[in-house]
């Protein structure tokens, strides 16, 4: 992806990030796969890097590439992950 398709893309892009960061994970976990499992978590994956954008409304000057770095960390959490630091943060 070029640098000016990732800036005019911002949301593809830290989609993409999410998914591939999925499906990374997928690779080097030991678990039994099947097409099923596979696409679910890139989906889900995918879907978590998107919500890297909500950085924006805390800091609306933040640099593409960190909105980019949250969008790995987001979708690396997973969805229990993210569950797990929102109980911490909350209680």
């Amino acid at each position: 992806m070029s640098h000016d398709l990732a800036h005019s893309h911002p949301i593809l892009t830290v989609a993409v990030v999410g998914l591939l960061t999925g499906i990374g994970q997928l690779m080097a976990s030991k678990e039994v796969l099947n097409w099923r499992i596979i696409i679910g978590r890139a989906l889900s994956s995918a879907a978590l890097g998107t919500t890297a954008g909500i950085a924006l409304a805390w800091m609306p000057a933040l640099p593409f590439e960190a909105m980019v770095g949250l969008a790995a960390a987001v979708a690396s959490l997973g969805t229990s992950g993210l569950e797990r630091l929102l109980q911490r943060f909350l209680n």
